[in-house]
């Protein structure tokens, strides 16, 4: 089969969950298929649109150049015609069997439309909520969670950037904050985001913009041949907004399980608490760190991995934040940023890892990878965590937010090293790659 992977970044320029996920089951299905990935890259240095190639270890990668300049509207975030068109001029050269759509960020929407244009199915992964929610994390500014559609009259906060978007502003915003000292950049942005709530972004205009995205959100899902959910959680939020149930089928990631494996744990007289994954605020590092320094200092240490990501929120500088939460605490490391391919010695330098949460997760990735190290996990009771983590079982699961509910796990776990040897002996199964390959091919073959 020919098959085209579509997404939002790719290795090596990305390395989230989703990018990592799309690289390694790409890279499975080369072994047997003629496989193709078309993701966006975000070059100033080159035109925008420029589509750029090349092949590497089996795999043929197109990307495009999509730096936002040429934005002139909200509907431009996920409607971009043009990007749709050039993606239209690859469906021709390449002719796949099948489009299997990982993110459409930063991409376009419409590219569904050229693919059904084309009579090539398309199945797509719900990787998040992008679909349901212009933030794709059913998230808000204030730290809770939404329910999407049904409360859609409070979009314009969370995306407030997006709808004052006008012609050159994207251009223009992208040039000052390269230029710039930070606090000019910051003056002059909400300068304009005062200018644009003032004078465009009044409440009914605004509320259209938001309806209209669902609405043709929901259109395009009716276009969609399969939906794959990680997790029932993320099903039952996609039938909610009106997809079939007989049209999305639940299917838990798979992983390289000869790559990740359970190292011993190299010695240290401290307990080592660990969070791995992008400093954002929906991830609720800052709930840990809370949470941790409540425990005395001289017993155990946490170990910090991740870059800081989208950390211009309504709380200022994320990683500031988490920065500030840590000070006088010298048992607290940032360590910075990692590449996937070291992350079971990563496992090793940890005794649990914590992923404090506080959005609907869908099924995290590091969960499963610590599964494969046979590292215990402490979690939040939010979205599809509890489907991968049973409390008491193979894991332990605390309240989403509460960093007394979170400090109480983590003494417990300290303080009873058997309940660690029970939680290590009790990892479920992970799938593997050829398992998750299988899967994928046998739902392609139903619809080419």
């Amino acid at each position: 089969m020919k098959i085209l992977l579509v997404a939002h970044g790719f290795p090596p320029e990305n390395t989230a969950g989703t990018e990592v996920y799309t690289y390694n089951l790409a890279k499975a299905l080369s072994k047997k298929h003629e496989v193709f990935v078309f993701y966006r890259e975000a070059d100033f240095s080159k035109k925008e649109y420029t589509i750029s190639r090349r092949e590497e270890k089996g795999l043929k990668l197109f990307s495009i150049n999509n730096t936002f300049r040429d934005y002139v509207s909200f509907e431009s975030t996920y409607k971009d015609e043009r990007l749709a068109r050039e993606f239209g001029r690859i469906l021709n050269e390449i002719k796949p069997d099948v489009v299997h759509v990982q993110h459409l960020l930063y991409l376009s929407v419409k590219m569904i439309e050229e693919a059904k244009k084309h009579g090539i199915p398309v199945v797509f992964t719900a990787n998040d909520y992008w679909l349901l929610c212009p933030q794709g994390q059913l998230f808000k500014g204030n730290q809770t969670v939404c329910e999407g559609a049904a409360e859609s009259s409070g979009c314009a906060s969370c995306v407030l950037y997006q709808l004052s978007i006008r012609k050159n502003i994207a251009y223009f915003y992208a040039k000052i904050r390269k230029f710039t000292p930070s606090w000019f950049f910051q003056a002059v942005k909400n300068l304009y985001l005062l200018y644009a709530k003032t004078f465009f972004l009044r409440g009914k205009r605004v509320q259209e913009s938001i309806l209209e995205r669902i609405r043709f959100m929901k259109e395009l899902c009716s276009k969609i041949d399969f939906f794959i959910a990680p997790s029932e959680f993320i099903r039952q939020r996609f039938i909610a907004f009106g997809v079939p149930e007989a049209k999305i089928k639940v299917s838990s990631y798979g992983f390289d399980t000869r790559r990740i494996t359970a190292l011993p744990k190299t010695p240290s007289k401290l307990f080592r608490f660990g969070f791995i994954g992008n400093l954002m605020l929906a991830k609720g590092v800052h709930v840990l760190i809370k949470s941790f320094r409540e425990i005395a200092e001289g017993r155990a240490e946490l170990r910090i991995y991740g870059n800081a990501f989208s950390c211009k929120s309504s709380l200022g500088n994320y990683m500031g934040r988490l920065r500030d939460e840590a000070r006088g605490k010298h048992n607290i490391h940032f360590l910075g940023g990692f590449v996937n391919a070291d992350i079971d010695h990563i496992f090793q330098e940890i005794d649990v890892l914590v992923v404090p949460s506080i959005w609907y997760e869908n099924a995290p990735l590091v969960i499963q990878e610590a599964f494969l190290s046979r590292t215990p996990v402490i979690a939040s009771r939010i979205g599809g965590i509890p489907e991968l983590l049973k409390d008491g079982e193979n894991g332990l699961l605390f309240g989403a937010g509460d960093p007394r509910d979170l400090k109480e796990k983590m003494e417990y776990v300290m303080n009873c090293p058997e309940v660690l040897n029970k939680l290590r002996e009790s990892v479920p199964a992970v799938k593997s790659l050829e398992e998750n390959t299988a899967e994928m091919v046998k739902i392609y073959q139903q619809f080419s």
